[in-house]
């Protein structure tokens, strides 16, 4: 696993990451998704569309950061059946 170096500028903390894991040349910003102490960092308007191109974030454990959504991921998900109410 790799690491990087967290430090302040002026009242901003900033992340300097080793060239093995930068970003592409290309992004310039980033969404942070906060997950109690965890950062996961997504170039900008790119989290939802990885996860359908198969290269999704799994945000459950740092461990699991790294790894794709399966083909089968929720192909069998158990749902309850819908909820038959009266009429207001």
């Amino acid at each position: 696993m790799e690491q990087a170096t967290v430090f302040q500028i002026n009242r901003s903390q900033a992340i300097r990451l080793p060239k093995s894991i930068a970003f592409p040349s290309d992004v310039k910003r980033v969404d942070v998704v906060a997950l109690g102490r965890m950062r996961i960092l997504v170039p900008a308007g790119e989290s939802w569309e990885s996860w359908f191109d198969g290269e999704g974030v799994a945000p459950v454990a740092a461990s699991q950061a790294r790894q794709g959504v399966s083909a089968d991921f929720m192909e069998s998900r158990e749902q309850p059946a819908d909820q038959h109410r009266e009429c207001l």
